[in-house]
């Protein structure tokens, strides 16, 4: 009989991984049918960081029925990370922006991180104008993919007029027009967390908050640096050089 690892112990190599945190999220929402603002605050987590919560345990046990594989409920080894994950993420939306980077609190769960960019390598300096996001996905603090996606820019805008209204010294981007091709613009990673450019216009800034989406500004130049500094919790968001 040949040698190597047990049918179980192979099969389990393909299982699905569902977090603690899921298994509660489709407990509440799914088996108990509550509403998510209040699953949310059982859980002690913000409705928005639920409602990714959810999402991402439904497609994982959809993946488990439709693909035949096993789906594994993980133990508590990273309860003290969800700790922290979950008092940063129920802290009140001006705090969201602080430089502190969520990325050890997040280490054991799926995030996606948008880049800018306009070649694939190197981080765009302008939100705007960039052509392409950069789609990073880490799970479990490791990058496991990397897909490019097209961004609307400035040029698909082209002959809508743009009326600034400033918003402390040269700030600008708040006009209803400007916040119309924000939101546009961040549809395309509407199921990223975070987005990460060298520069943008504080309307842009805002606007991201506004859509879910935390917007860090960096110094770095390339991608592999950001993902880097982002893994590493120490990838510093730059609001003094919002224009």
């Amino acid at each position: 009989m040949p040698t190597g690892c047990p049918a179980s112990e192979a099969l389990d190599s393909e299982a699905i991984i569902l977090y603690p945190d899921e298994a509660e999220a489709l407990r509440y929402a799914d088996l108990e049918g509550m509403y998510q603002e209040d699953a949310a605050r059982n859980m002690g987590i913000s409705r928005q960081t639920f409602g990714r919560i959810i999402e991402s345990a439904r497609r994982k046990v959809a993946a488990a029925i439709l693909q035949g594989r096993t789906l594994r409920i993980e133990d508590n080894s990273c309860s003290e990370a969800r700790t922290v994950l979950q008092e940063w993420a129920a802290q009140e939306p001006e705090t969201f922006n602080s430089q502190e980077n969520p990325t050890k609190e997040r280490m054991c769960m799926n995030t996606k991180i948008a880049i800018v960019s306009d070649d694939g390598t190197s981080i765009s300096r302008h939100f705007g104008r960039a052509l392409y996001y950069a789609v990073v996905t880490i799970e479990n603090s490791k990058v496991v993919s990397k897909e490019m996606r097209d961004k609307l820019g400035h040029a698909q805008f082209a002959g809508q007029h743009e009326h600034h209204e400033h918003h402390g010294e040269e700030a600008h981007g708040f006009d209803a027009v400007s916040q119309d091709r924000h939101a546009r613009m961040a549809q395309a990673i509407s199921d990223c967390e975070v987005l990460i450019a060298g520069g943008m216009g504080a309307g842009a800034y805002a606007s991201l908050r506004n859509a879910g989406i935390r917007p860090i500004v960096t110094d770095l130049n390339t991608i592999d640096e950001a993902v880097s500094a982002y893994l590493a919790g120490n990838l510093v968001d730059h609001t003094e050089y919002l224009h």
